[in-house]
């Protein structure tokens, strides 16, 4: 069965918030004018399946992207009045008494950022765009050096690669430029930019796991518009994270624990320590009396301004976290995905009038960009998440440093090592469960009912152990770490087995598994369009 053609201008790599942003800006640009047609595809069943966040929204960026009519449908929750910082210990937390002025949120929106992103993906289509859900890309397709579109997976292949009665074979779409905005790790992004060498110059992206659950609580009309961080318990002081809890409206509290994929302890399951974290005494009283209504895990890219890769190639474009765009400071990202995207648009938009999609003229993105608000914030931060690879002390360090002194210090440029060097060969048994205290505590699997997370079990697996001598090698030294670190249970040590068993069905997309494997033997590959999780008001 032949491959369609189909040709486009603009084609997108992802529906996240960056590329409907940058879509938004340039179509809304061109409105007075002949419009590029875009094209956008998007491997979840629906828009927003596959976006998970906290999240405080800094709102700074929508002025550019919409109406004060757009602005005010927006589908906002409460509005932040209150937050707090606490230090845990396993038993008592101290409140830090005065908040810096980089890191407060008093007055911005809390938002379900699948939300946010549905109606993001309504305001585009109603400008011209088109958007395919279930159609991931699952190659750049490359002509004499440059980028000229995407070939989108097929479906209907069974598990040994077979096409099945229902098979369809995906599409090869031609643009004039691709915009790649897969998120954090993008299986398309990363092999770009290995391809092309365009972090060359970066430090190794560091990147972080973040644990998501929503709970619905009897009414508390004083929980609305109210957040706390923390940090220090339930992870060790060489362990970069800390948790969150917002209180999205009456009846709605998100909590959620993130855990830096430096750490060393190969005994450390972080979807354990986000269980701990839920009985810690500042923590509970919030949620008792709630059951969970969501769950999902994501991994965040929190290296900063020297772990950013070169922005634009011949023919592509990178934006939002699949460039690695978050201030782990300041604990956001959206509002940079967003500004990403409106230079993007705003680049997209001269080179469109021009006709000229030049490597040359796409330049113009990291150019604007850099004139953002955005960017400069990562700057002021550029060394903050590095130095926290020398351990707690420096890190608190360059953070005060870099707040008290707009950036000016620390000076010079802190290097780091990718995420799985860290971690240390198993040293005492891993951690074990604690009981089961339903509704507020559940193993994986039970949290994993609530993320709607599904998968076509006939097709080709898309996660592959290369090496399974490797994989051997491994279960003596570090434990089986996989079985671990992956919040949806898809590795398994059978007991008494010398071999991990997987279902990869489980899996909720957030490659934790190809980033912190020691010996970098875990594959991510696109599944069929429509797997992965179904998140709704995550």
């Amino acid at each position: 069965m032949q491959r369609e053609l189909i040709e486009t201008d603009i084609l997108c790599v992802g529906a996240g918030v960056a590329v409907l942003s940058a879509v938004l800006r340039l179509l809304k640009r061109c409105a007075d004018g002949k419009k590029p047609s875009v094209l956008i595809l998007e491997k979840g069943r629906r828009i927003g399946a596959h976006v998970l966040s906290g999240a405080v929204l800094d709102p700074e960026p929508l002025d550019d992207l919409l109406t004060p009519e757009e602005k005010a449908a927006l589908p906002f929750k409460a509005t932040v009045h209150t937050e707090a910082f606490h230090y845990l210990t396993p038993w008592r937390s101290f409140r830090v008494p005065w908040t810096p002025a980089p890191m407060r949120s008093e007055g911005f929106p809390l938002a379900a950022l699948s939300e946010v992103t549905q109606y993001f993906g309504r305001l585009c289509e109603k400008q011209g765009a088109e958007i395919y859900c279930e159609f991931p890309a699952v190659e750049l397709l490359e002509e004499n050096g440059r980028v000229i579109g995407a070939r989108v997976g097929d479906k209907g292949l069974d598990r040994n690669g077979r096409p099945k009665s229902s098979y369809e074979p995906g599409p090869e779409i031609h643009a004039k430029v691709v915009i790649l905005g897969e998120g954090a790790c993008g299986v398309l992004t990363q092999k770009l930019i290995a391809a092309r060498r365009l972090a060359a110059h970066a430090n190794p992206q560091a990147y972080a796991l973040g644990i998501k659950e929503l709970f619905e609580v009897p009414p508390r009309p004083e929980n609305a518009g109210r957040i706390l961080h923390t940090f220090g318990y339930p992870l060790d002081r060489r362990t970069y994270g800390g948790g969150f809890v917002y209180g999205l409206d009456d009846i709605h509290v998100a909590v959620g624990l993130i855990t830096a994929l430096d750490y060393r302890n190969a005994g450390l399951s972080p979807h354990e320590r986000f269980r701990r974290y839920k009985m810690h005494p500042l923590i509970r009283p919030l949620l008792e009396g709630g059951h969970v209504v969501g769950y999902g895990a994501k991994v965040l890219p929190e290296g900063g301004y020297y772990s950013l890769p070169e922005l634009t190639t011949e023919g592509a474009l990178i934006v939002g976290d699949a460039a690695g765009f978050v201030n782990s400071v300041r604990l956001k990202g959206i509002h940079i995905a967003m500004d990403s995207g409106v230079a993007a648009g705003d680049a997209l938009y001269e080179a469109w009038n021009k006709n000229d999609f030049s490597k040359a003229a796409l330049d113009r993105y990291p150019q604007l960009l850099r004139q953002r608000s955005g960017w400069k914030q990562l700057w002021r931060k550029r060394n903050v998440r590095a130095s926290f690879d020398y351990g707690t002390l420096p890190g608190l360090l360059a953070t005060g440093l870099s707040i008290f002194t707009g950036g000016l210090l620390p000076l010079g440029r802190l290097h780091r090592r990718p995420d799985h060097e860290g971690l240390q060969p198993l040293r005492k048994a891993p951690e074990q469960l604690l009981f089961q205290d339903a509704p507020l505590q559940f193993d994986i699997l039970s949290d994993l009912y609530r993320s709607g997370t599904q998968h076509e079990e006939d097709q080709p697996g898309h996660l592959v152990i290369l090496d399974r001598e490797k994989c051997r090698r491994c279960i003596p030294l570090y434990g089986a770490p996989c079985t671990r670190f992956c919040p949806a249970e898809v590795y398994k040590l059978p007991e008494g087995a010398g071999e991990i068993s997987m279902e990869p069905a489980n899996c909720l997309h957030c490659k934790t598994c190809k980033i912190k494997d020691p010996f970098e033997n875990i594959d991510w590959r696109l599944p069929e369009g429509g797997g992965g999780p179904g998140y709704v008001e995550m």
